[in-house]
């Protein structure tokens, strides 16, 4: 059983990364870090501007990593930031009018063909992959911290 099991994990993970290099492939092929894009994709895909925080909340982004993507779309004229009226160190991320163009060529046909993918599974399909997605990672994230508690912090 056990060996099972972990053939299955092995499928599982094979799976997840090869989901993650099609948006890495992606990515590259359009000039973009993975980073870049997913930021891209956030704030086009969002009504409205996404803060920092929110990015990093949402998304599972390191602070600096978002950060430091997000000086280089803002060199490049992709994105402006604006410190957010509620807060003093917060910004809200806007796409430029080239921001826009570019989410227009790359984020636009990416999220059609990720809407292609998911209408061939079907609604119920669909609603089943999602929460069993979330159910795995809730479960997953509730062993791992098990694991972090009951090891010692200088383990490596």
């Amino acid at each position: 059983m056990k060996k099972t099991l972990l053939n299955q994990l092995a499928a599982f993970n094979q799976i997840y990364k090869e989901l993650d290099d099609i948006y890495h492939s992606y990515a590259l092929s359009q000039g973009l870090s993975d980073t870049a894009l997913w930021i891209l994709y956030v704030i086009w895909t969002h009504d409205g501007a996404y803060t920092q925080r929110e990015v990093c909340a949402e998304w599972s982004y390191s602070p600096q990593t978002i950060n430091t993507a997000l000086k280089g779309l803002e060199r490049q004229g992709l994105v402006e930031l604006v410190l957010a009226s509620e807060s003093r160190k917060n910004k809200k991320i806007y796409l430029t009018a080239a921001g826009q163009g570019l989410a227009e060529k790359i984020i636009e046909p990416l999220v059609e063909a990720e809407c292609n993918s998911f209408a061939g599974l079907g609604g119920q399909e669909c609603a089943m992959l999602l929460e069993l997605m979330k159910k795995y990672i809730r479960i997953l994230k509730t062993e791992t911290e098990k694991i972090k508690k009951e090891s010692p912090e200088d383990s490596v």
